[in-house]
């Protein structure tokens, strides 16, 4: 795509929970999401240019639920010394850290930092007086406080906690600071900014707070809304520097069926020092754009496997290491014991064709509807679902559910298959299109291009 050609928002259509993105020394871009519960841990992405990302693997680590909305939350990635480190809270045991020399890895056993329960959304920064910090919000459920940010100072490796905390900004200082979460410490011109949403995902805002000093005073600004755009609650993402100079930022929208879908908005700075975001670049409100002049590319360097058709792929139940045993461009094998799901997308359907054995498509997320095929002697499994349809036939039967709005239909082999349904998102995350297999042999599914 040529630099001069422009792109449209979203970037990515699909729920890409709570994003971090930084610019990769050796080139290119990486992006890491929250994974909550699934697994096997949180999802990485690489770009050249901030709008077409592929999936780079997994860091971190799967953890059970303690609460229903817990799990891995809101990480920070950066890099320090020639390593990769990603923050991650879970809100009921505390803040963990990965390490790798590289995206492609290898990424270290999670390790806590902090111990919680409470705090989330950790983004840690080393300092240019060589003292290193991290900064995070708090969980309300879990602390019994929140609208407020934190920050306490660690070891440079990011390996143990070298003093007590303190409230870094405290929201409820501000005239009309609500749910204020998800912090970015950075330095630029001498001072230091902290990018942070608050207002709640549905219909929050975009804060930048500014000082000469991390003991404050902090100058605080509204930086991005939705204003007139169809853009509702811009909220928690990443100031980039990208190709050339150019400057960014990325950041998700709530959508109730879809999850947090990803955005791309330009940023430039003001003559006092603010950064303007999105129209205001162009002299209009600060508010979301909905298309833009395509980014310079910035050529990612690393050495990734080819893709497979398993790639963006997670697990529930099981890891997706255990769940696959085949994967190439297009076709991905199955045993029992788990599903493998990769989020809803912007589309009108989704169609897969079961190739071999006995299996299942799924809609996921607090409802689960599934479309199962089996031999006509199996008439349950061992599970419990919301909606279900069995379709007794053999192998190879074309799989798909059609959507109309916030409703939903399974089709087989082109043709409608039962009753419209309305499928249920969770708390957190968006909806999930879902492989399983249901016989001994496993099945063999392959993914309509």
């Amino acid at each position: 795509m040529s630099q001069n050609s422009s792109y449209a928002n979203p970037v990515l259509a699909f729920d890409v929970p709570d994003p971090d993105v930084i610019a990769l020394s050796s080139g290119g871009y990486a992006m890491v999401a929250s994974s909550f519960d699934r697994r096997p841990g949180l999802p990485l992405w690489r770009s050249d240019d901030l709008v077409t990302w592929r999936p780079a693997g997994f860091a971190g680590g799967h953890q059970p639920l303690v609460q229903p909305s817990g799990g891995v939350w809101a990480p920070a990635i950066r890099e320090h010394g020639s390593r990769l480190y990603i923050t991650w809270a879970d809100p009921d045991r505390g803040v963990y850290v990965s390490e790798a020399p590289r995206l492609e890895g290898p990424w270290s056993a999670p390790r806590m930092l902090v111990p919680g329960p409470g705090p989330i959304d950790p983004c840690p920064f080393w300092d240019a007086d060589g003292r290193t910090w991290l900064v995070h919000g708090w969980a309300r459920s879990r602390a019994g406080f929140a609208n407020r940010l934190d920050i306490v100072e660690v070891d440079s490796s990011l390996t143990r906690v070298l003093g007590p905390s303190h409230v870094l900004i405290d929201g409820d200082a501000i005239d009309g600071c609500s749910v204020l979460e998800g912090p970015k410490l950075y330095r630029r011109d001498g001072e230091y900014l902290v990018f942070a949403p608050a207002g709640g995902v549905e219909t929050g805002w975009q804060y930048v707070f500014r000082s000469p000093d991390l003991a404050g005073p902090w100058q605080a600004r509204v930086v991005l809304e939705q204003g007139a755009s169809d853009i509702n609650g811009p909220h928690q993402g990443a100031w980039v520097v990208g190709a050339g100079g150019e400057e960014w930022f990325l950041h998700f929208q709530h959508t109730p069926q879809h999850g947090r879908i990803l955005h791309l908005q330009p940023l430039a700075w003001d003559e006092a020092g603010w950064p303007r975001i999105g129209a205001a670049v162009a002299g209009g409100a600060p508010e979301p754009v909905a298309e833009w002049r395509m980014p310079a590319a910035r050529p990612f360097a690393g050495s990734l496997p080819t893709a497979t058709a398993d790639a963006g792929w997670h697990g529930h139940g099981a890891s997706p290491d255990d769940l696959v045993t085949r994967a190439d461009e297009r076709r991905i094998g199955l045993r029992a014991g788990g599903i493998l799901a990769r989020p809803l997308e912007r589309a009108p359907r989704f169609e897969v064709t079961l190739r071999e054995g006995a299996g299942a498509l799924s809609l996921l997320g607090e409802s689960h509807h599934r479309l199962r095929v089996a031999p006509s002697e199996v008439e349950a499994v061992a599970d419990a679902v919301d909606h279900e349809i069995v379709v007794h036939t053999s192998a190879p039967v074309r799989l798909g559910v059609e959507f109309d709005g916030t409703e939903a239909r399974f089709r087989v082999d082109g043709e409608p298959a039962g009753r419209w349904f309305t499928p249920v998102p969770t708390q957190w995350t968006g909806l999930e299109c879902a492989l399983s297999a249901h016989s001994p042999d496993g099945a063999l599914f392959e993914i309509d291009a």
